[in-house]
This record gives structure tokens, C-alpha cells and sequence, in this order.
């Protein structure tokens, strides 16, 4: 199980450095992509990806299959792996796989990307990971959300995006579940450009009566009256909130959110609409049943399973009934009251 843990890591990781070549240079293109009508999340007038979201999502999948062999079809994501008539796919060197992303982008910028993709990763935090009950990675499925935040990551490259926006808000998520029961027991938070692009990483397991979390050398002192929302929330749900004493807070980026909450930043996250995907979700919700919080359905207060059918559009791994994302027991009693 250590060897799960330590595969989400460092894909993680592959996926970060991938983000973190596209701002070392402001004079090349980064290449987006409007997305398909099966692909975009109804949120928005139109959704957006870029050629880091693809190569990062593919370069996890060959970090954790090379940790994992026998997981490949049950590692899934949000991209496609096309962009722009073009499949992106990592290949044997770093000089071929830079040859075919300078097909869609410049040269210097392909180089770069590829070079992440290709470099060896020393993470130190894989260096004194806890001993985890075995699980036979037969039983897991792996959701991945390469670069969350796309909006906020493109306006960061670009230099256009608004104070307390942009890159800190940009997050790789990875989940491992249970195929049988649809449970997250294995979930990483990688903030790429955390502290000026030094980055961090938090995790946590939840499995076979083990709940063991990693979230840095100091825990952030914990602000229990804050709750999380998307720019988009219904205004009722707003107001009810804020009449129960609760602060409601509005920040991009759903694994930004579920990250507060996992740092104690936050109480809880509500999202009262289909607008968040499994990806978003499986990493962080492991993590939150390591730290005695969870992450259930706005609508039944069901907990949210992750083995959907694997041949399924993409809108269809929404989270359709919404999410409530909490820190604690207590919080969620708290938040359910206020919402009934």
C-alpha cells in the first residue's frame, strides 16, 4: 500500500513540474483548447484546457503505471488525450516527445515540457512514508485531475489574473478507490506554486481501520466558521449560510477549497450543484476521512463513491447532486442544520 501512496506522489509531482515549465519563459504560446460538449463542465459559458492539463494527465498515468502495472485501464482523468487534432502521448526520449509537442507549440516551450516529463523526481516527502495495510492494487481504481483551476492557471501563465487568484490556486489532484465499493482510500494534493513555485504536498490514507494524513511540519491554526463556495452558488443557500453566523468565503478552484479544508483553513466547502467531477473529489476526500471530516452528497447526505462505469461521457462523472465537504462531525451536523 506504501507503494500506491508513493506512485500518487510522484505523479503528482511529474504533473506539477509540467505546470511549472509553462511560467519559466512569458514569450512563448501556451497552448488552450475549447472544449467538446461531452467534455465541458456546465458551469461555464465555455471550458477550456490546455496542453500542460493533457501532457501532465498522461505523464501521471505513466508514472503510475510504471509503479503499478497491473492498474492501466483503471486509471482515469479528466482530459482526453487529444488537443487540436494532435494525441499527446509521452514517448521513449525527451528529444521525441519534444518533437511532437512542438507539432501544436513553439520549440523552446516544447523542450521544456518535455524535459519535466523526462527528469527523474527526488521528492523527499516519499522518503519516510508510514506502513499501510496491503491492498492488492487489483482492487483500486486512480481518478486524476492534472491541473485544477485551468481558468486561474492560464490567467497566472498569462500574467492576467487577479490578486489572491492565479497560480496558488492551481492544484494536482490524484485519488486511488476501491473498485468494489466506489471508497477513496488514497488521496494527494499537490499545490504547484505554493511559496513562490516551490510547491507542497499533503495526503492521506483511509483504509482497514488505518487513518494516517501528511500535511507539512505545521498544521494551520484551524478557522471553524469559515465555509467555501464557488462564484456561482444560488444566493438563498448564500444567505442561509451567512444568517447562521458561518463567514462564507468565495475562492477559485475546487481542490483549492477542499484543500483549506484539509489544512484547517476552512470548515467546509458546499456546492449545491452538479458542477464538481470525480476527479475533483477523490484525492481530497480520501484525505479529509484520514483527518475525520468527509465529503457526502448535497442532496441525499449519501457519501460520494467514485467506481462509475469506465465508458461513460465525461459530463456524466459529474457529482450531480452537489457536495458538502466538511472538516468535522460537528461541522457537518452544523452545516446540515443550517440547510434544512
Amino acid at each position: 500500500m506504501s507503494r500506491v501512496l508513493e506512485a500518487l506522489i510522484k505523479a503528482s509531482e511529474k504533473a506539477a513540474c509540467i505546470a511549472r515549465s509553462c511560467t519559466e519563459s512569458t514569450g512563448d504560446t501556451l497552448l488552450v483548447a475549447e472544449k467538446g460538449e461531452n467534455d465541458a463542465n456546465v458551469r461555464f459559458e465555455r471550458d477550456f484546457k490546455t496542453i500542460a492539463d493533457v501532457l501532465a494527465q498522461e505523464c501521471a498515468k505513466v508514472e503510475i503505471a510504471s509503479y503499478l502495472p497491473g492498474l492501466g485501464e483503471y486509471v482515469r482523468g479528466e482530459e482526453c488525450n487529444e488537443i487540436n487534432g494532435v494525441t499527446i502521448s509521452i514517448q521513449e526520449s525527451e528529444e521525441e516527445t519534444a518533437k511532437l509537442l512542438s507539432s501544436l507549440i513553439p520549440m523552446s516551450t516544447a523542450k521544456r515540457m518535455s524535459k519535466a516529463v523526462h527528469d527523474e523526481i527526488n521528492y523527499t516527502v516519499c522518503n519516510d512514508l508510514p506502513e499501510i495495510p496491503t491492498l492488492d492494487t487489483d482492487s483500486l481504481g486512480v481518478w486524476i485531475d492534472p491541473i485544477d483551476a485551468t481558468a486561474e492557471f492560464i490567467a497566472g501563465v498569462r500574467g492576467e489574473a487577479d490578486p489572491s487568484h492565479g497560480l496558488p490556486c492551481v492544484t494536482v489532484l490524484i485519488g486511488a478507490y476501491l473498485r468494489s465499493s466506489g471508497e477513496p482510500v488514497v488521496g494527494v494534493i499537490n499545490q504547484p506554486f505554493y511559496n513562490g513555485g516551490k510547491g507542497r504536498i499533503i495526503w492521506g490514507v483511509n483504509y482497514g481501520g488505518v487513518k494516517k494524513c501528511y500535511i507539512g511540519d505545521k498544521e494551520v491554526a484551524s478557522e471553524h466558521n469559515t465555509i467555501l463556495i464557488s462564484g456561482a452558488e444560488k444566493p438563498d443557500i448564500i444567505e442561509k449560510i451567512n444568517n447562521s453566523g458561518f463567514e462564507v468565503v468565495s475562492v477559485p478552484g475546487a481542490g483549492h477549497k477542499l484543500l483549506k479544508i484539509a489544512l484547517g483553513e476552512a470548515a467546509g466547502y458546499i456546492v449545491s450543484k452538479g458542477t464538481t467531477f470525480r476527479w475533483d473529489t477523490c484525492g481530497p476526500h480520501a484525505i479529509l476521512n484520514a483527518k475525520g471530516g468527509g465529503l457526502i452528497s448535497y442532496t441525499t447526505h449519501q457519501q460520494i463513491t467514485y467506481n462509475d462505469d469506465t465508458d461513460l461521457d465525461s459530463k456524466e462523472y459529474c457529482n450531480s447532486q452537489g457536495i458538502i465537504a466538511y472538516a468535522n462531525n460537528d461541522t457537518l451536523q452544523k452545516i446540515l442544520n443550517v440547510l434544512s
